[in-house]
């Protein structure tokens, strides 16, 4: 049904035999006697896992772990989160609930894998919204959003297979976004609204270039989805490690109605372990649907997880501070490390989250690769230091490879690599 999961069949062959990993998205991981540490009370901490019952739980999720999840966002309570057993579930059961052969989703790209091909794969016409790049920064454009829908709602579909029902109209749409002065904005989607573009799929900040939208560019997303009557999902996965001390967006289930928040505690928390990964939302339609499906897959997550997710939410502050704290530091170790070999490589600093997507210097007309599969490989056979080639995210990415910011061994990975480069420059 599925095309094979180019990333994840690489990291299954080298995320554990590689000595450095200079590509994952995750952030640095912890014992769990660490995690229990940084409460208040660890005693109590440590009472509270040794008491977990380990029977099922409740499909939803507990309801203690969603009102504590409910926390992170503004206006919204314990029952706009649906529990999953990590993101990647979250976004199967998601799409299985809502799209339909013949919908049209409009999803960023690049992007990771199962954004894309779950739609795809269930017969939705899927549309990619592609990243542009100035000097300065990875951008999504929302001029060219806009004109995607305009495109895909052109008068030879209006009554076509593409048109939506159901989830992509919903209620009528309201939106409550902020404004430069961060006055509250309300938008109207009109009179009789319909939509034939079923969802809008982002993921901000963006896997794998490190781009980080304005507020300016994510409320006009935001408005032209609720003009329309749009779904907005939202893979916010990356969100709370903006970097150089940028401001996180607002939750995208916060500003619209008619938004979908995805989130995780493995990359910004970096306890991937735990595969706790949730959706929020204030659509509840949306939530009993993809309730439905998931009782055909995980059931329920794990007990023993969800008492150490809340142990991790109740010290969010720690963690997230600490694990932004290890990003920001493996940035300036990356800037000096491409600053060194600007002849090889060039890229364009990340904004936010964890990873960042350098290529392959077009002026380097000497150098030993053309594409980055092959300088990936060479690397990890001959030093055991690990970087994703950028084919992994379609063809015309060959050039480029994703690093990671979010490990504590980045700049000893760095330091290999750096002499591997200056060995085969005497060869």
């Amino acid at each position: 049904m599925f095309e094979p999961f180019g990333l994840e069949r690489f990291f299954a062959e080298h995320e554990f035999s590689a000595r450095y990993l200079l590509c994952t998205s995750d952030c640095e991981s912890m014992p769990i006697s660490m995690l229990l540490e940084l409460s208040d009370n660890a005693g109590l901490a440590l009472e509270s896992l040794t008491k977990t019952w380990l029977g099922y739980t409740e499909s939803r999720g507990s309801p203690i772990l969603r009102e504590k999840i409910a926390k992170l966002y503004k206006g919204l309570e314990a029952k706009s989160i649906l529990v999953h057993s990590g993101a990647e579930e979250a976004i199967l059961n998601l799409y299985m609930a809502t799209i339909q052969p013949g919908d049209t989703v409009i999803v960023n790209w690049p992007c990771y894998q199962s954004l894309h091909e779950i739609p795809k794969s269930l017969g939705a016409h899927v549309i990619k919204w592609e990243i542009q790049r100035s000097p300065a920064r990875w951008f999504f454009d929302p001029v060219e959003l806009e004109q995607l829908i305009e495109s895909a709602e052109g008068p030879d579909r209006r009554h076509g297979p593409g048109a939506s029902s159901g989830f992509g109209s919903g209620p009528s749409p309201s939106l409550n976004a902020t404004t430069n002065s961060g006055s509250a904005r309300k938008f109207s989607p009109g009179p009789n609204p319909t939509t034939h573009v079923k969802m809008v799929v982002l993921n901000m900040p963006h896997n794998p270039t490190g781009a980080l939208m304005t507020q300016e560019e994510f409320s006009r997303v935001v408005e032209i989805c609720a003009k329309r009557g749009i779904t907005l999902l939202v893979d916010e996965v990356y969100r709370l490690l903006e970097l150089d001390g940028r401001e996180p967006l607002p939750a995208a289930c916060e500003v619209y109605e008619n938004a979908i928040s995805l989130s995780v505690l493995s990359k910004a928390w970096g306890l991937a372990g735990l595969r706790i990964g949730w959706l929020a939302t204030h659509r509840s339609d949306i939530l009993d649907q993809v309730a439905a499906v998931k009782d055909y897959n995980s059931i329920c997550a794990s007990a023993p997880s969800e008492t150490l997710a809340c142990i991790a939410l109740d010290n969010s502050e720690k963690i997230l501070a600490r694990n932004k704290a290890i990003c920001q530091n493996n940035l300036a170790h990356y800037r000096a490390f491409f600053d060194q070999h600007v002849e090889l490589f060039s890229w364009i600093p990340p904004q936010g989250g964890s990873v960042a997507f350098p290529r392959l210097s077009a002026t380097a007309e000497n150098a030993p690769w053309n594409e980055a599969d092959k300088l990936a490989h060479e690397l990890v056979n001959d030093t055991g230091a690990l970087i994703l080639p950028g084919s992994l995210y379609g063809k015309e990415y060959a050039a480029h490879f994703r690093i990671g910011l979010g490990r504590t061994a980045i700049p000893q990975g760095l330091d290999v690599f750096r002499k591997w480069l200056e060995n085969r420059r005497k060869i």
